[in-house]
């Protein structure tokens, strides 16, 4: 079996010797390359054709995501960001990262992270990138020192909560620090929808709407959830829906 190239990219010269000595230890991967700065990682990615990127975020003159606009999303290497930093996760699943560890990590969760790839989910998650839009396919949520990526498609409704925003995927409810309305910019429009200040929905999760006799309706998902629409949406949620018969 093929073994996973990977490269590490780090400014850290001790962190990055041990994520180094880490992916060593797998006989499922080798590290073809270690980088202490941007400039150097966006050679070694030209010159190593890497099949997996460690990246850290923050480093001097050319950051992690500088790396991926020099490089371009279409020709980047499947990342797994490892910073110090938990404020880019935002950032870091815009531009389709398969994972964001946070320092200090555990071995654990950075062996869960390579897994993630190894399993040959490197390749699914890199077809869900669409190359002529910007949506969201995957949400990175923070869970004590590792990030979970959820898919979009997954989600049957989001609910604002203060500054944060509640992710109801199934009977998992996710939690994220990006408000509401950052996330509508980021999603696909055709397919989620603002019905309520307060709450985002799946259009394919709706089952059906009732209106009240305020003019407000309530919407039912199709696992029983029920969402309040306010009137001044209603218009949206139609023209989305097409054509009633």
């Amino acid at each position: 079996m093929n073994r996973l190239r990977v490269l590490v990219v780090d400014d850290e010269p001790l962190a990055r010797t041990g994520l180094a000595a880490l992916v060593r230890k797998d006989p499922e991967l080798e590290c073809v390359g270690e980088c202490g700065d941007g400039q150097a990682a966006i050679a070694a990615i030209e010159a190593l054709a890497p099949d997996l990127v460690l990246l850290d975020v923050q480093m001097p003159e050319i950051d992690g995501f500088g790396v991926i606009r020099a490089v371009g999303a279409e020709r980047m290497p499947a990342v797994i960001f490892v910073t110090a930093y938990a404020e880019f996760a935002l950032d870091a699943f815009r531009v389709h990262a398969l994972d964001y560890l946070v320092k200090p990590y555990t071995d654990d969760a950075l062996a869960a992270a390579l897994g993630r790839a190894k399993r040959g989910q490197l390749q699914r998650v890199l077809a869900t990138v669409l190359p002529r839009q910007d949506y969201l396919t995957r949400i990175t949520v923070r869970t004590a020192q590792r990030m979970q990526v959820v898919r979009v498609a997954d989600i049957d409704w989001i609910e604002a909560a203060d500054y944060c925003a509640k992710l109801h995927a199934g009977n998992a409810v996710h939690v994220v620090r990006v408000s509401l309305g950052a996330l509508e910019r980021l999603l696909d429009p055709a397919t989620f929808v603002r019905v309520h200040r307060s709450a985002i929905i799946n259009l394919d999760r709706l089952k059906e709407i009732v209106t009240d006799s305020s003019g407000d309706g309530i919407i039912a998902l199709a696992d029983g959830t029920k969402v309040r629409l306010a009137r001044s949406r209603r218009t949206a949620v139609d023209r989305l829906l097409g054509k009633a018969f």
